[in-house]
């Protein structure tokens, strides 16, 4: 039989204390706190909070299992002999008892372990959860305010369009410009409009989810987080969840391999002899002890070894997910970093180039068509630069999730 892989040794003794340090209640770290605030509605309403009771039973049910004295259930035994419709000698014999399994040594070490395993579980499941909200919690809040800035680009884009046409229906009024003009002009606001329309409806959405998962209608004041430093993978909330649930599978299996043979028996009861002549009354103490491998043995420790294998390989698949997830982040926030200053260069010179447009159209120097390109462009360079800057902010909060920090918890 192939041995079971070995556990990583330096993961297990980093799991209660990493558990309990991140339970505790510590000062958020640079976060603003009523972003905070937010976390524990999302966690109040999270669905996943319902495996946390599960799993509070699992190790409330193995505690109580472990404290027993006894491996198993108790039997009451009932036994009876009468010869008379055989010999008729007036034999009688009448046994009475309970039998029950107990523990052997390494069975009930086994158990115990399972027991601080599923314990360690629930505190890394905790914690896991907790991640999980900041997760979802910079998600909403991040979905919400690029919706924000993209109607703020939309409505700012309506207000210049809808300047340029009342300045366009000055010159044709005053047979400056002819009544093509007008209705290009005409055209590019009634793009506008619907553009802010399709906007509005996508921030309603995001609005919408931020409400229904927080309670809240409005985003704080402040949402920006400090990039934080990665956690070691060992002190990571998923890496810490994987640990914990590949801990009770090694645990399982080292009770398998404990029950390679049954569990010695006890019996204890009363027995009455009578005959013709006399009547006895005696107490039995009665031992059983297997001798043989339970023959279910190997199928049974074959199937838990192939656990403990396959929870590794999702161990170590994560570690490797992981590490790739914080390189592609730190990445997007160094893009996104360079991307402000571009960006903003691009803007400005829209700005001139527009305000130069439209000076040279009030002057008869170009075309409508030509002011109406370039102040498309500087809508969505604003637009860009906006959008830049925020993705800078949502990059920093990826990362901080991605590399494990929990909102408010200082690590």
């Amino acid at each position: 039989m192939r041995p079971a892989a070995p556990l990583k040794p330096h993961i297990f003794p980093h799991i209660l204390s990493c558990v309990l340090a991140l339970l505790l209640p510590t000062a958020s770290y640079a976060t603003p706190a009523e972003l905070v605030a937010l976390l524990d509605k999302i966690i109040e309403n999270q669905p996943e909070q319902q495996i946390t009771q599960g799993l509070q039973e699992m190790y409330s049910t193995n505690q109580q299992y472990s404290d027993s004295w006894i491996a198993g259930d108790v039997n009451v035994v009932v036994h009876h002999e009468n010869d008379s419709l055989t010999d008729d000698d007036d034999y009688k014999n009448w046994q009475a008892g309970v039998e029950f399994p107990l523990w052997l040594s390494s069975q009930r070490q086994a158990q115990k372990s399972i027991t601080r395993s599923y314990g360690e579980q629930l505190s890394a499941h905790q914690i896991y959860l907790r991640w999980l909200a900041s997760e979802q919690l910079r998600k909403l809040v991040w979905n919400y305010r690029m919706a924000e800035i993209e109607v703020e680009a939309a409505r700012s884009a309506l207000q210049k369009s809808q300047s340029l046409l009342n300045k366009v229906k000055l010159k044709v009024k005053a047979g400056e410009s002819p009544k093509i003009d007008q209705l290009l002009a005409q055209k590019a606001v009634l793009k506008q409009q619907n553009n802010l329309v399709q906007k509005r409806s996508a921030l309603t959405i995001a609005r919408n989810n931020f409400k229904r998962w927080t309670q809240a209608q409005n985003l704080p004041d402040n949402i920006l987080e400090q990039p934080l430093s990665p956690l070691p993978l060992e002190q990571h909330p998923k890496i810490i969840q994987l640990a914990s649930a590949l801990r009770i599978s090694r645990a399982m299996m080292e009770k398998t391999q404990a029950g390679k043979r049954d569990n010695p028996t006890v019996f204890l009861g009363a027995q009455n002899d009578k005959d013709k002549s006399s009547e006895n009354n005696s107490l039995i103490l009665e031992v059983s002890i297997p001798l043989g491998v339970n023959p279910g043995f190997s199928p049974r420790l074959a199937e838990k070894k192939r656990t403990v294998y396959e929870q590794q390989a999702v161990l170590d698949k994560a570690r490797i997910q992981l590490e790739q997830a914080t390189f592609q982040v730190q990445q997007q926030l160094t893009s996104a970093q360079q991307s402000i200053h571009l960006a903003k260069k691009q803007y400005d010179i829209s700005v001139k180039a527009l305000s130069m447009s439209e000076q040279a159209y009030q002057l008869g120097e170009t075309n409508i068509q030509n002011v109406l390109l370039v102040q498309q462009q500087t809508a969505e360079a604003k637009r860009e630069y906006r959008l830049a800057e925020a993705r800078t902010g949502q990059a920093i909060a990826n990362l901080n999730q991605v590399t494990g920090h929990i909102l408010g918890a200082q690590q």
